[in-house]
C-alpha cells in the first residue's frame, strides 16, 4: 500500500511542476487520398485529412468546425479551461486512449475514426470520408474500426468479476481464481502480499501462507501501453488540440484471507492430575484433585 501511495505521490508532484501554458509549435503530416467531409449544424467543411502534432505528441481536434489559425499552442495537463463536462472529458479520454495509438491501430482508417468518435461526442456533427474533396470518389468505410475502438472503451469500466469480494482459502493450500468477465489481463499487481500471486490471462493463482495471517488488501492497477500524459493545447480563436490519455484510473482492491480448519486446531482437554491439594473453607478441609491442560 505504501507503494501505491508513493508512486501516486510521487506522479502527482510531476504533474504539478510541469509549466502550465508552455509554448508548443505545431507541426502536420498529411494523409494521402483521404479527405473529411463535416457538417456541424448546418455548415459544410470538406479538406484533406491532417494529423497533428505538437512537441511529437499526435493532438486530435476537439472543437467540431473550427480552423487551427496559429502555430504555437499553450499546453495544460488538464481539462480545467475548457468548460466540458466532466462525462465528456472522459469520454474523449478514453477515446483517445483506445484509438488511434493503441497497440494494432497504427493505419489510418483507426485515425479517422478516432477522430470521428471525438468529433460525434458533441451535438449537430455529422461526418463522413472519402477518396476526394467534397464527398467525391470512394467512401471510406471505417464501421469496424469505430466499433474496435467502442468496444474496449465499454470495456475499460468493467471490472475482474471477483473484484470487492474477499477471497478465502486455506493456508498453504492453492486456488485459481477464473474472471468470468475476462479483462484480468489488463491489470497488473502492485501490492506486496504475505501469499504468493499470479495472473495468468484472465485467472489469478492464490497459495495462501503457511500460516494464518490478518485479511490484506491486494490492489490491481491497468497496465499502461505507455508513460504518456493527458496534454490539452489552446490558443484564442483557434481550434483546441487534445493529446488524449487516461488522467486518472482508480487501482482496484482485493480482499485476500486464509484460515487453518478446525480439525487442525488442538482441543485443549482437562484431565484430573494424580496430585491433590486441601482446600480449607469455612473451617473445613476438602481434598480435591488438581486439573492439567492437555492439547488433544
Amino acid at each position: 500500500m505504501k507503494k501505491i501511495w508513493l508512486l501516486i505521490l510521487f506522479g502527482s508532484l510531476f504533474v504539478a511542476f510541469l509549466p502550465e501554458g508552455r509554448a508548443e509549435t505545431i507541426t502536420y503530416k498529411r494523409l494521402d487520398n483521404i479527405y473529411f467531409n463535416l457538417n456541424v449544424g448546418g455548415s459544410r467543411t470538406s479538406n484533406h485529412v491532417t494529423q497533428f502534432f505538437l512537441d511529437d505528441r499526435l493532438a486530435y481536434c476537439l472543437e467540431p468546425g473550427q480552423d487551427i489559425t496559429v502555430k504555437e499552442y499553450d499546453s495544460f495537463t488538464s481539462w480545467q479551461h475548457t468548460g466540458l463536462s466532466f462525462e465528456t472529458q472522459k469520454y474523449l479520454e478514453k477515446i483517445g486512449y483506445y484509438g488511434y495509438e493503441y497497440p494494432g491501430h497504427q493505419t489510418p482508417k483507426y485515425y479517422i475514426a478516432t477522430q470521428e468518435l471525438i468529433w460525434k461526442a458533441f451535438d449537430n456533427v455529422d461526418i463522413y470520408w472519402s477518396t476526394q474533396i467534397n464527398g467525391g470518389g470512394d467512401i471510406i468505410d471505417i464501421s469496424k474500426e469505430k466499433n474496435d475502438i467502442l468496444k474496449l472503451v465499454e470495456q475499460h469500466d468493467l471490472k475482474p468479476s471477483f473484484m470487492d469480494e474477499t477471497i478465502i482459502g486455506e493456508a498453504g493450500s492453492t486456488k485459481v481464481f477464473q474472471d468470468d468477465n475476462k479483462v484480468l489481463e489488463n491489470f497488473e499487481i502492485v501490492s506486496t502480499s504475505k501469499h504468493q500471486l499470479e495472473i495468468i490471462e484472465n485467472s489469478l493463482s492464490v497459495t495462501f501462507a503457511d500460516t494464518e495471517v490478518p485479511a490484506e488488501s491486494l490492489i490491481l492497477k491497468r497496465k499502461n501501453y505507455d508513460a504518456q500524459m493527458l496534454l490539452i493545447y489552446q490558443k484564442a480563436s483557434s481550434q483546441m488540440l487534445g493529446a488524449l490519455r487516461l488522467s486518472y484510473d482508480e487501482p482496484l482492491k482485493l480482499t485476500i484471507q486464509n484460515f487453518i480448519p478446525e480439525e487442525d486446531i488442538p482441543e485443549i482437554v482437562k484431565v484430573p492430575n494424580t496430585a491433590f491439594q486441601n482446600v480449607k473453607h469455612f473451617n473445613v478441609t476438602w481434598t480435591i484433585p488438581t486439573y492439567v491442560q492437555v492439547f488433544n
